[in-house]
């Protein structure tokens, strides 16, 4: 069973498979996180563009564009300690419109030919992926377009720079927007791709238990139940209603998770935890084996029954369940043959709850009982609303299902709990647990 997703908001994982460890700061929004983590590369690497361009400004006399990288890099420095204290727009603000100020400069120093116009690109394509509202994103977008269609103009150039600076310094700055733009675009689908696996582990996954949910309960028991025999093991806590009442919602979680540690350590590594809702869990268990199942279901009893249950807050509780079997299968028409696995286990579930509770009740032991006593009085109200006629076809099913000659087992009474069932075995589907 996969466990839940433990790992720091603050971790992502970057360029080359490099782990960032730059915590995210307190209070910022879920569908900020990821987007705090990119621009905060942008910012490192937009410093170390800024420092490295001093190599690039070396190669012309003049003493002006020296003064506005120094400007530059000061502004990134600050955008960074805003970025990392949480002003995200600010900080971004910070670094493009002085980007783009300083192109619109250069530009007006040294013309057209040094490629300077790149970086109103890269303002507004920083501006259009930020963190900001939509009517934010158009309007301050729009007005660093508008800018730069005033700043081209303006009359320049003012001064006459050598050959080798304006071909070197085209290059350098097609070469630096390009990559930053493709860099983000790779980082930026990395982070959906993220998103798309969390959200599809999230939706298959219990948040809170971290046990399967519904829609896989759905899709692997229907592939299980294609490919062999299945066991349908329906678990319910018994008086959970009375726990959440007494102790509070918050002991009723701390049962349901301590509930499916022990589930999960007695299963079996073929065997699948899901949550049907609530305090209902369902185990799916790969078996042809009756006698087997029924152990597991004792095995499964015991382990819930045989020790109480440490709460959060230091209280010691008893927790019982009840624990429906149905087995059948194989089957070619799964996704209809899991449905009615489900509600037979479920029955035999409620038979165990009105029965006494805290016992395993297996529905081909309900069919060794007078129809009088498995009638209408075992079945809830919403099944039997809900519940089909039966039909040849489900009258085949049933003895498919739950008639095959198995010897029964004798019911009674086992000192880890009332009502509960005395099965000789040392192990799950009689093996013993690695």
């Amino acid at each position: 069973m996969a466990k839940p997703d433990r790992r720091r908001a603050g971790e992502r994982t970057g360029l080359a498979g490099v782990k960032w460890r730059w915590p995210a700061p307190g209070g910022l929004a879920e569908r900020h996180a990821g987007l705090y983590q990119l621009f905060m590369w942008c910012y490192i690497s937009a410093l170390g563009c800024h420092i490295g361009y001093f190599a690039l400004l070396s190669m012309q006399p003049y003493p002006q564009p020296v003064v506005a990288q120094v400007v530059g890099t000061l502004l990134t420095v600050a955008s960074i300690i805003l970025h990392r204290r949480g002003h995200l727009q600010t900080a971004l603000l910070l670094l493009v419109v002085p980007v783009s100020l300083k192109a619109s400069w250069w530009e007006h120093q040294f013309g057209v030919g040094a490629g300077f116009e790149y970086y109103h690109i890269l303002s507004i394509f920083f501006i259009c992926i930020a963190p900001m509202a939509r009517i934010t994103r158009l309007l301050t977008s729009g007005g660093l377009l508008i800018f730069y269609l005033i700043a081209q103009s303006l009359p320049g150039p003012v001064y006459i720079g050598s050959y080798e600076f304006m071909a070197t310094a085209s290059i350098v700055n097609l070469v630096i927007c390009v990559t930053f733009i493709g860099l983000v675009a790779i980082e930026m689908g990395w982070e959906s791709e993220r998103r798309e696996k969390r959200y599809l582990r999230e939706l298959r996954h219990d948040q809170l238990t971290g046990a399967l949910s519904r829609l896989a309960l759905r899709e692997e028991g229907a592939r299980m139940l294609q490919e062999d025999g299945l066991g349908v093991l329906m678990i319910d806590v018994d008086h959970f209603k009375t726990i959440n009442d007494t102790h509070g919602h918050a002991s009723g979680d701390d049962v349901l998770v301590e509930l499916t540690r022990r589930l999960s350590h007695h299963l079996r590594g073929s065997d699948l935890l899901c949550r049907q809702g609530g305090e209902e869990f369902v185990a799916l268990c790969p078996s042809n084996d009756r006698q087997g199942l029924r152990h597991a279901a004792d095995r499964l009893l015991q382990s819930i029954n045989g020790r109480a249950f440490v709460l959060n807050n230091g209280k010691l509780l008893r927790v019982t369940v009840s624990i429906g079997v149905a087995q059948g299968g194989p089957a070619t028409a799964a996704e209809s043959l899991l449905p009615e696995l489900i509600r037979r286990a479920d029955q035999a579930m409620y038979r165990a709850k009105r029965t006494g509770r805290n016992r395993v009740v297996t529905a081909w032991d309900m069919l060794d009982e007078p129809r009088s006593q498995t009638d209408a009085s075992d079945i809830p109200a919403t099944a039997q609303a809900t519940a089909p006629m039966p039909s040849p076809a489900s009258s085949s099913s049933e003895m498919r299902l739950c008639v095959e000659g198995s010897q029964r087992e004798t019911r009674q009474q086992d000192t880890h709990g009332e009502g509960s069932s005395h099965v000789a075995g040392t192990g799950c589907y009689g093996y013993k647990r690695p």
